[in-house]
């Protein structure tokens, strides 16, 4: 037999990006859905290293985040090349003064960009402390000069009390999960009641999301928008969900 959500609640979306992050997020699936009801709660936090990158011979940098930009610590001469895993990061680039490309993707478009154009000079990867993908070992097995910098670090942050009492509720609660990392330190600390509708950026960070889950979609591609319409297009399903009642 088949039944409704106890309740009938409306379903709540939880971001558990960094609050910036998670607040532009907010802004956007408003804009698309109305005033439905999302709670904050990052699951982790971005810190610098401090460490000082060396450019001095001039290598094409490679960000696969927005966060390596803003931690990078150096200012870019005119014309430093920086090859970028998506768009947003390679706008912020820009911004910070980088000749940026967007490999328009994840981690592997970026290889691909990379590998295609095998750049003669060496390659200055500015990541975090967790870094998917391998990127520098795989730009090395094709015999790309690459070195790596840690510039910032993912530190697990605890889901907030209303998050908790999110999950534990009857109603079902949509997740977006924008990395595997951000996946694993959700994961980490469930279970929880509630029927999980949960939205992943790549197949690693489904691979990453807690287990069991109501129903787990992959974004149709690893960019802002495909996550929004991920997210939105789960909101919706959640509203209408029928399913098994765990009575039966």
């Amino acid at each position: 037999m088949s039944g409704t959500i106890p309740g009938g609640s409306m379903p709540t979306i939880l971001l558990t990006r960094p609050a910036e992050g998670s607040a532009r997020f907010a802004e956007e699936l408003r804009a698309r859905l109305g005033e439905v009801p999302i709670v904050q709660s990052p699951v982790l936090r971005i810190i610098g290293t401090g460490a000082q990158p060396d450019l001095s011979d001039d290598p094409v940098v490679l960000f696969t985040s927005r966060n390596g930009v803003t931690h990078c610590g150096v200012t870019p001469k005119r014309g430093q090349r920086a090859l970028c895993v998506g768009d947003a990061t390679a706008q912020m680039a820009r911004a910070a003064g980088f000749d940026a490309v967007s490999a328009s993707g994840d981690v592997e478009d970026l290889l691909r960009l990379v590998t295609h154009e095998a750049p003669k000079r060496p390659l200055l990867h500015l990541r975090g402390e967790h870094s998917a993908g391998d990127l520098a070992a795989r730009l090395r097995k094709a015999g790309l000069r690459v070195r790596e910098t840690v510039v910032y670090d993912q530190v697990p942050v605890a889901l907030t009390d209303a998050a908790r009492a999110t999950l534990n509720d009857d109603a079902p609660v949509v997740v977006p999960l924008f990395s595997p990392r951000s996946a694993q330190a959700f994961a980490n600390q469930g279970p929880w009641h509630a029927p999980l509708f949960i939205a992943a950026i790549s197949a690693a960070a489904a691979q990453a999301a807690p287990r069991p889950s109501f129903r787990l979609d992959v974004a149709a591609e690893p960019t802002l928008p495909a996550m929004l319409a991920a997210t939105c297009g789960l909101f919706n399903a959640a509203q209408l969900l029928e399913r098994e009642s765990p009575a039966q």
